[in-house]
């Protein structure tokens, strides 16, 4: 009995090794640490003052099961309890205790730390297009929209369950997309929330020339929409009464030069949410414009760049919703657009936050800015912002930013009302010891307009300032 099982599992065992050489498995990943300070969220009294650090680990092993065929997966390691479904990691120090069989102040260990698998897709390649199904990542332009969170620092992902086909020719590609995002129904009908679309898209990297459009179609059953009470408020509804229907518009221009280079991305949205007020459907009509330039000198130790652009806010006048948001990964200064601020949400954004106490956001007021992460996003606003960067040496860089915001709409429809949101200057010091690690220490100082009094209601629009120290490993 013993020799045949001897037998049996070396058999096995040399069957898993001729499978293991027919397959190659190809690991990437990455690493950050990171410490937030900011002072004054609140920009009143009391300041709201908020500090945490966040410790993160994502592993991606690529299955190269045959020549072309490729399945690329995704672990995200130590991830955030408050923040599930994106890569912010976990506070140090949340020792996830519940208190029922513990407690924080005599346990001796942090806790198990949480798993989870973020992207599972299948890619075969072929000689002039590709296949792609499962869940994958979502990218476009210059990340306005849509955002993967490759960035070294992206706390945030998209990431769809897909099937899609590229369609490759010459400098072009053609990819029709079918996603959904929900399913609440599971094996049934009916309680889905689907899209939709195609990617065209140019580009030449020789001459540094990108062009694309990408238009999606999202359609969801009532069931399976799963706003809540804060969220409906946040939109200016009372009920969900109808199906989701909302079309989307992107567009991307880039190209470059010797001396000079430029993206621009713009983003329209219409349709219907599925809520209604006073029997009438609230819609959404709103659309963005983010645009980079650039000016590369190799031959100097100066780097001039520039970011600039616009998102619609919401009319209060007007039943529909008309802001405009961009990915949170897209950020523009350190805590303008990025972390919560003020006495009321001036950026619309309450829309997205289903965790927000019910009845804070019909009142339009801004809620756990001393208790959230750089969660924020860029919406009803105009902004400017030049930066300079130094190459101080091989290793280090010195980055300045000055950035210029004013609202779109205010929040109040009075003749004391201010759209000035103010100045905030950023200061970067970049530690790069090879090209696989860096350092960032950031230091933001913000100098608010009068915008955050939201007129005669004369909130505070104090000093804040904030400070970021956070280091990134890839490999």
């Amino acid at each position: 009995m013993l020799k045949k099982n001897f037998v049996k599992a070396l058999g096995l065992s040399l069957l898993l090794a001729s499978q293991a050489q027919a397959l190659t498995l190809d690991w990437s990943g990455g690493y950050r640490a990171e410490w937030t300070e900011v002072d004054r969220p609140s920009l009143d009294t009391p300041s709201q003052r908020k500090s945490y650090g966040l410790n993160y680990l994502y592993l991606s092993p690529k299955i190269i099961a045959a020549d072309g065929i490729n399945i690329t997966s995704r672990f995200d390691i130590l991830n955030s309890q408050q923040y599930p479904g994106s890569q912010l990691g976990t506070i140090w120090g949340f020792d996830g205790s519940t208190g029922a069989t513990d407690s924080s102040a005599t346990n001796n260990n942090m806790g198990a730390a949480q798993v989870s698998i973020s992207q599972l897709y299948l890619t075969i390649n072929q000689e002039y297009g590709a296949l792609i199904v499962g869940r994958a990542p979502l990218d476009f332009g210059v990340g306005m929209a849509y955002s993967s969170g490759q960035g070294a620092f992206d706390h945030w992902y998209d990431t769809r369950d897909l099937i899609a086909y590229k369609i490759v020719f010459g400098d072009w590609f053609l990819m029709p997309i079918l996603t959904r995002s929900a399913s609440t129904y599971e094996f049934g009908q009916g309680g889905s929330i689907t899209a939709m679309g195609g990617l065209l898209q140019y580009e030449n990297k020789e001459n540094q020339s990108l062009i694309g459009v990408l238009m999606e179609s999202k359609k969801g059953s009532m069931g399976a929409l799963g706003y809540t009470p804060s969220q409906i408020a946040a939109y200016g509804g009372d009920a969900v009464s109808s199906g989701l229907s909302i079309q989307s518009t992107h567009f991307v221009l880039g190209r470059g030069f010797d001396g000079f280079a430029f993206k621009l991305e713009a983003g329209f949205l219409a349709g219907e949410t599925g809520i209604t007020r006073a029997g009438d459907d609230v819609g959404v009509n709103g659309y963005g414009i983010a645009a980079e330039i650039a000016f590369p000198r190799p031959e100097s130790k100066w780097d001039f760049t520039a970011k600039f652009g616009m998102a619609t806010g919401d009319d209060p006048g007007t039943t529909d919703f008309d802001a405009y948001a961009f990915d949170q990964n897209y950020d523009v200064a350190m805590l303008m657009f990025n972390h919560r601020m003020g006495q009321k949400d001036f950026m619309n954004t309450n829309v997205y936050r289903p965790n927000t106490t019910p009845g804070g956001a019909a009142a339009g007021t801004m809620e756990g800015a001393d208790n959230s992460a750089d969660d924020e996003y860029l919406s009803n606003a105009i902004y400017v912002a030049p930066s300079a960067l130094y190459r101080w040496n091989d290793r280090f860089d010195v980055r300045n930013t000055l950035v210029w915001a004013q609202l779109m709409q205010t929040q109040k429809n009075s003749v004391d009302s201010s759209k000035d949101l103010g100045l905030e200057w950023d200061i970067e010091l970049i530690y790069r010891p090879s090209d696989r690690i860096q350092w960032v220490n950031q230091v933001g100082l913000l100098f608010p307009g009068e915008a955050w009094k939201n007129g005669n209601d004369d909130f505070g629009n104090g000093f804040n300032f904030g400070f970021a120290s956070k280091a990134a490993i890839s490999f």
